[in-house]
């Protein structure tokens, strides 16, 4: 297959698209959250007690860079730190203005794309559905580490409503 700059552009654009969608529930907030911020606090609130390398494994990023992200949500009194069972292990736990913070956060994304999804018809709807499952499914045939894509979720691809939950059983 040719190169192909409208699709590569389109999908440029579907990202920003979801970007925006994320980014404008950041900035509507009192404690302003990056990016970053809300996928710690969202994979915190989804694995209670995290350990703080299971963050950092958790989101991709490496133990410096959690500990960075922690100290910031530290600071802003979303999560604390608790000494594990090993001494040298640190969890992370969500306070109950994280809780909020991350609960929050979700429901305005979701409110958000939801506005968005409102102005497609039923059919536009089905189309977009079935053309990001076809892309799915190609990253999947092309990446042999396709668990990598995991959103986490917390469920670890074992419900059926998880678009990768398929290539589990596969």
């Amino acid at each position: 297959m040719a190169d192909n700059p409208v699709l590569k552009h389109l999908v440029d654009l579907f990202m920003q698209i979801g970007a925006r969608a994320t980014m404008e529930t950041l900035v509507t907030t009192d404690d302003m959250l990056t990016a970053s911020q809300l996928l710690a606090l969202r994979y915190i609130w989804l694995h209670p007690e995290c350990s703080l390398s299971s963050l950092a494994e958790g989101l991709g990023i490496s133990n410096p860079a959690a500990t960075k992200v922690m100290d910031r949500l530290a600071r802003k009194e979303l999560v604390v730190r608790q000494q594990g069972q090993d001494r040298r292990q640190i969890m992370a736990l969500l306070t109950p203005k994280g809780r909020d913070a991350v609960e929050n956060q979700l429901r305005l994304q979701m409110i958000a794309y939801t506005s968005l999804f409102n102005t497609m018809s039923d059919t536009e709807l089905a189309s977009l559905q079935a053309g990001l499952e076809v892309m799915v499914d190609a990253a999947v045939r092309y990446w042999p580490d396709w668990q990598q894509l995991c959103l986490r979720c917390g469920t670890g691809c074992t419900r059926a409503d998880c678009p990768l939950f398929r290539y589990t059983t596969a």
